[in-house]
């Protein structure tokens, strides 16, 4: 095997670490908001903060995704772009399939269209963003620009994306269109371009130091202790200034932050990453390969894990919470993820082993 090309299994272990907390986050996170006060009770912020923001979930993605380019044989500009549209009108379709068909039958059905409707059939979420990432490293490598480059254009947008939020147009289709890129409301924006591109474009510059790297131990090494050390004084600073003065909108304290996540957070969540994935790294060497098997199966079913868990659990939320109004309490939620995660996981080895082989 061209090393150039070796897949790197700690990444892929970070991936299934990533997949494993979407999927306890999500069910806490789109089902328990039906509580009164869930915005004060423990497991609810355990889930959405912790699981949903601090461990390596999106921003572990979008950093898996830039390395993954230059670690894919197929990463010629055209096939980059190609890739990115497909993503992007992905994310309209999950958009229909988990939500947004059941709220269009709604009003069609009773004549009284729920104002989430339009949000929940053209909100961009991370499978947008993840597209538009796309593109835009395909059209960066057109322009044959290195990838420093690409991460010094990568800063000054999340610069402007920090700086020019919140964008609100009055126009709630003009907030859609501009929210795919810089932030206008909570409802018209998530995984804002300008500011969530920096995790790929570190994702990019890694993987080529990471390619270029003989001494992969040495690299994690130096890199173990001080992305460490960085993490906890980041998480630290934000339990400090967010939990306990609070401060309000300083740091991720709500889905508009962290579509708006500034250069700071940014630091803070890829010091984990890093982290996390230098410490996977040793971890593979002390106990083996073998014993992984599952969560490696598991990074390359990657989207398919994505899209299977979204549309069971828009069902469920729509079916039990908005028809019949169910309440549930966190420790149904909890173990409707491990199911959840455990369905999704078999369901998608079924559409692959489903696929024509090549």
């Amino acid at each position: 095997m061209n090393e150039r090309y070796e897949r790197q299994y700690n990444l892929d272990l970070m991936k299934a670490l990533a997949v494993i907390c979407m999927l306890f986050c999500h069910p806490v996170w789109r089902l328990g908001v039906y509580r009164t006060g869930y915005e004060n009770e423990f497991w609810y912020m355990f889930a959405d903060g912790i699981l949903g923001a601090f461990c390596v979930v999106a921003h572990g993605f979008m950093f898996a995704m830039g390395v993954g380019v230059i670690y894919s044989r197929k990463n010629s500009p055209k096939e980059l772009i190609r890739r990115g549209i497909k993503l992007f009108l992905m994310g309209y379709v999950l958009n229909f399939l988990r939500d947004g068909m059941y709220y269009l039958a709604y009003g069609i059905f009773t004549g009284e269209y729920l104002d989430s409707t339009l949000q929940y059939l053209f909100c961009p979420d991370i499978l947008h963003f993840a597209g538009l990432a796309l593109i835009a490293t395909g059209l960066f490598r057109k322009m044959r620009l290195k990838e420093h480059y690409i991460f010094i254009i990568a800063l000054i947008l999340s610069v402007i994306g920090t700086l020019s939020a919140p964008a609100y147009t009055g126009n709630y289709v003009l907030n859609l269109i501009l929210g795919s890129f810089i932030f206008t409301t909570l409802d018209t924006s998530h995984f804002c371009f300008f500011n969530w591109y920096i995790f790929v474009a570190t994702g990019l510059i890694f993987g080529r130091i990471l390619q270029e790297t003989r001494n992969k131990d040495a690299l994690y090494k130096r890199l173990l202790i001080p992305s460490g050390i960085i993490a906890i004084v980041y998480l630290s600073v934000w339990y400090f200034i967010v939990v306990s003065i609070p401060a309000g909108d300083s740091y991720m304290t709500d889905e508009s932050i962290y579509s708006t996540v500034n250069l700071l957070d940014a630091s803070g969540l890829l010091s984990i990453d890093l982290f996390v994935l230098s410490g996977f790294h040793f971890l593979l060497k002390i106990a083996g390969q073998s014993r992984f098997s599952i969560m490696f199966e598991m990074s390359r079913n990657l989207t398919s894990i994505y899209f299977i868990h979204w549309c069971i659990l828009g069902f469920t939320e729509f079916v039990c919470c908005v028809l019949l109004h169910w309440v549930l309490g966190y420790g149904t939620m909890y173990a409707y993820g491990a199911v959840l995660l455990a369905v999704s996981f078999m369901l998608a080895r079924l559409y692959k082993n489903g696929l024509p082989q090549n």
